[in-house]
C-alpha cells in the first residue's frame, strides 16, 4: 500500500512540474509543393526576438505565436521559382501572408495547437494541428489543396511544366537554447 502511494506521489510531481511554457527563438515556414519536372521549397525564417506559447491555457487572453511574412521575404532557390511563386500567391494584391499558431496542448503522446492561415485573400482556420517534438524545437505539417487556398495551379513555361493541385506547409518553432 506505501508503495502504491509513494508511486502515485510521484506521479503527481512530475506532472506538477511539467513544463508550461515554451520560449520560441526562431521561426520557419516552408512552403513545398511539386511540378511535372519536379519538387519546389519555399522559405521563410524570423530570427526576431524571442516569444513564448503557453500549454492549455484556459483564460480568454490565450496568447498565440503570430507571424507576418512579407511574400517577397520567401525563398525558392532561383529568381525564376521565386518570381513563379510571389505570382502564384498573389502578391501584387495580397503581399502579407499570416500564421498564428495558439491554443497549444498536450495529449498523451502529442502536442496539438490551432493554427490560423490567411494567405492569398483565403482565411483558414485549423483545429488541433499535430506538433512533432524535434531534439531543436516543434514541427507542425499541413497539407493545403491549391483550391482551397484559391491559387492558380496552372501549367508555367506554356503548359510544360504543371503544378500539383496540394501543398505542403510546414511550420517549424526552434526553442530557445536553456
Amino acid at each position: 500500500m506505501r508503495i502504491a502511494l509513494l508511486l502515485g506521489c510521484c506521479f503527481l510531481l512530475i506532472g506538477a512540474f511539467e513544463k508550461k511554457t515554451l520560449i520560441i527563438d526562431q521561426t520557419e515556414i516552408i512552403v513545398k509543393g511539386k511540378t511535372s519536372i519536379g519538387s519546389f521549397e519555399c522559405s521563410y525564417e524570423s530570427q526576431t526576438e524571442s516569444d513564448t506559447l503557453f500549454f492549455d491555457n484556459k483564460s480568454p487572453d490565450t496568447t498565440s505565436l503570430d507571424f507576418e511574412i512579407p511574400v517577397s521575404a520567401f525563398g525558392c532557390g532561383n529568381f525564376l521559382l521565386n518570381s513563379d511563386f510571389k505570382r502564384t500567391l498573389k502578391a501584387e494584391e495580397y503581399p502579407i501572408c499570416l500564421v498564428s499558431v495558439n491554443k497549444l496542448r498536450r495529449g498523451s503522446r502529442k502536442i496539438y495547437g490551432d493554427i490560423y492561415l490567411q494567405m492569398a485573400g483565403k482565411e483558414i482556420v485549423l483545429e488541433k494541428v499535430v506538433f512533432h517534438q524535434l531534439k531543436e524545437g516543434l514541427q507542425g505539417t499541413l497539407y493545403l489543396s491549391t483550391e482551397e487556398l484559391g491559387l492558380d495551379a496552372s501549367s508555367r513555361l506554356g503548359g510544360l511544366v504543371k503544378i500539383e493541385e496540394s501543398i505542403e506547409l510546414e511550420i517549424n518553432l526552434y526553442l530557445e537554447a536553456s
